[in-house]
Formats: structure tokens, sequence, C-alpha cells
């Protein structure tokens, strides 16, 4: 059997920034109905995003971003591609046990239509592409499959220098330029690199006055504190009062994206709150979120990134068998190499400031070959918190985080 390296890097990067005031004569966008099985899938997704951040290693001194969604996104076109029990292994881990691999696509190409469509004042375009190395063969019904459910286009084209250019050029076109390239070089055994790219532009709906920000304390896990430019403001917004920690949510555009900001109670921890979500107590305190109310809130101006290696996290969810060399099948891409998992890389970006949120998220894929409060609430952000960044009506979860410390840049 002939012997090579086989990669396919998938990387899917998201990218919100803001611009405007609030806006609230502007008509109401429509909303998203979902079908039994959509719900079953943003449900797994979700309890994905739940499972991959406990298995994130606790640190006090490293800011935390995931992006479940393009995770998932990532792992669901590799899927095409896989068979027997690596693939069994990849919907298991995803949650999708109740879902054919046509239903999962299905509903990914439904749900991106959807959410690109979610809100008029919020820009989100998607693009994917399939780069292969000149004369690497490959099945047609994985590159078509793609085609039809992620819309991805397909190049051949040599990989050197130019190539890598192009690539990287791709890459930061469709992401506004706040990517500017994800290759730094392209190996002799790489053939293949699958992207997708998904921006997002938004803004708060409320915006924070920059002429109240000012500079506040914050307490670190670690003990002590630092000076961070703290974002003050009265206005109303979601609020809640939860056991262990306290629930505010800001949202963006017209209404159907926003941000959900849980500050644990002194004493508590965010990886104890963490500890108690799951997708039916997440419902539940977005259900909590959907009356606003006049709080005097307090958010530090935030950005930083964040590159975490998901291998062994993936493992331990039950993917072990896709990462062992002689044992993966993913026949479905190459029916005479074989093919597994090398590694999975996952980097993101997140900048909070008075006009909204700019965050972008790469996951790349390595595949080898062997030949209730006072009557004006007080959310006061001065310590670690959670974020979680969803769509409304899917109550999809696009990217999620701590802050441990404001002023950490990666």
């Amino acid at each position: 059997m002939k012997t090579c390296n086989f990669s396919i890097i998938l990387l899917l990067i998201m990218a919100f920034s803001g611009c405007t005031k609030d806006i609230t004569t502007e008509p109401v966008a429509g909303d998203i109905v979902l079908t039994a099985k959509s719900a079953e899938l943003i449900s797994a997704d979700n309890s994905f995003t739940f499972k991959l951040l406990n298995k994130i290693p606790v640190t006090t001194t490293k800011n935390v971003m995931v992006s479940p969604l393009s995770i998932s996104l990532a792992l669901s076109m590799a899927l095409n591609g896989a068979e027997t029990t690596t693939k069994s292994s990849i919907i298991n881990t995803l949650g999708f046990s109740g879902l054919s691999v046509d239903e999962i696509n299905q509903i990914y190409l439904d749900l991106i239509t959807a959410l690109k469509q979610a809100d008029p004042k919020v820009v989100m375009n998607v693009a994917n592409s399939i780069w292969i190395k000149k004369n690497y063969p490959v099945l047609d019904p994985f590159l078509t499959t793609n085609q039809k459910y992620y819309d991805a286009t397909v190049t051949r084209l040599n990989f050197d220098v130019t190539g890598l250019n192009t690539i990287n050029a791709w890459v930061n076109e469709k992401t506004n330029t706040k990517i500017p390239k994800i290759l730094d070089q392209i190996s002799a055994d790489e053939v293949m690199f699958l992207i997708n790219a998904i921006y997002f532009n938004g803004q708060w709906k409320i915006q924070f006055d920059k002429t109240k920000t000012a500079n506040e304390s914050f307490n670190l896990s670690s003990g002590g504190s630092v000076t961070v430019p703290m974002m003050k403001g009265k206005e109303l917004f979601g609020y809640s009062v939860q056991t262990g920690y306290r629930a505010l949510k800001m949202t963006y555009g017209r209404g159907k994206f926003s941000m959900t900001l849980l500050l644990p109670d002194d004493g508590k921890t965010p990886e104890q709150i963490l500890a108690l979500l799951t997708p039916a107590a997440f419902f539940t305190l977005q259900n909590s979120l959907s009356s606003t109310v006049k709080t005097d809130v307090w958010l530090p101006k935030f950005k930083f990134s964040y590159d975490c290696d998901l291998k062994d996290i993936l493992s331990a969810l039950g993917m072990s068998i896709a990462f062992v060399d002689g044992q993966a099948d993913f026949s479905k891409i190459n029916s005479t190499d074989k093919l597994f998992i090398t590694k999975v890389k996952h980097k993101t970006f997140v900048d909070v400031n008075e006009e909204g949120t700019e965050a972008a998220a790469v996951t790349s894929i390595g595949i080898g070959v062997t030949s209730v409060g006072p009557s004006e609430p007080v959310f006061h952000a001065i310590k670690p918190f959670l974020f979680f960044i969803t769509e409304e009506d899917t109550q999809a979860i696009l990217f999620t985080g701590k802050v441990e410390n404001p002023l950490i840049a990666e």
C-alpha cells in the first residue's frame, strides 16, 4: 500500500464586531422554527458544549474560550469521510446517536441558512472550501456531499508557496482580515485542507457610553486584583438570580443574538457553576432572562486569544479510536490509504467593548495515513465569570468562555 501522510484541516472561524446605537423602531426579524430533529441536534450541540468545557483543564491564570459550533461543524464535515467504529465514535461524542449522517448534514444546512437570515441587523456569512493537492485521489461522494450540504468550493492546486498564499488569502478574505492566515507552511505529506469560515458582524442593541468607562479593580481567583477598564450602564437587560450565581443577558442587533454572562456568588467559582449546567438548565436559564429589568451593569472590556489541543479531550469524550493509527476508518475519503486523526487544534479570539463583540475561532483537524434582588439589580462583573454567545430562537451556542483576568491577552 502507498505510504504517505494525509492532513485535512477544518478551520471554522467566527468573528463578531459592533457598530451602532439602540435600535427600538426596527421591525422584528422572523423567528427560526425548529423541527424535532433539528431541535435534537442543537440540544446535542449544547450538551457537547458543557461536556467540552468541563474537560478543559482548570486554570486561574488563563482565560478560556471555545466555539462548540465550530468544532461540531468541523467534526461533522469529517464525519462524511468516516466509516464503521470511527463513524459511530464521532456521532456518539457529538451526541448525534439518534440522527443519521444524512440528517446531520441536512440539519446543519438548514441551521446555517437560518442563522445567516436570523437578524437583518447582523451580518453573518458562511463560506466553506476544500483544497486538494494536485493528483491526490479523493472519492467523489465525499466531495459532492460537502459541496451539497456545506456549499464547499473545491480547488486543486500545487501545495507550494503559491498554494499556501492562496489558501491564506481565502481565509483572510472570508474572515474580513480578522484572521490574516492560518497556515505557516504546507508539508510534503499534506494533501488536503477543508476550511469553513463563519463571519458575524453585530452590535450591542444597547451600547455602553464610552465616557462612563472607568478603571476599576477586578478580583482574581488566584488572589489579589488588577485594574481594568470597566464599562458601566443602567439599562433594561435580562437579569435573574440563580442558585450560586447571577445571570445577565445582553442582545445584539434586533435581539436575535445575545451574550449571556454568569457571575458566580462569593465563594463560588466559574467551574462550580459550569458543573451545574445542562442543556435543560441552560434552556430554563434563558427563559428566566426573557423579561428585562433596569440593571446596574459593570462589565470589563476584555480582549484575548486562546488555543488548545482537543485531541486528548475528544478522546476522553469517546472519540479515541479516530486517533489510532491502523484502527481509524476514514475510507470514505480515500478507500486505499489508511487514515487517522493526528491532532485537533482549536484557536479563538474575542474582543468585547462598548460597541459590541468581535470574535474568531479556528478548528483544525489533521489526518494522517500509514502507507431575585433589589429593585435595581446590580451585576458588577468584578471577578471571574462565564459568557455564552447564542442565537435566540434555536439557543445554539456559538461561543462560550471564561474570563479569569481581562488584562490577559492570550
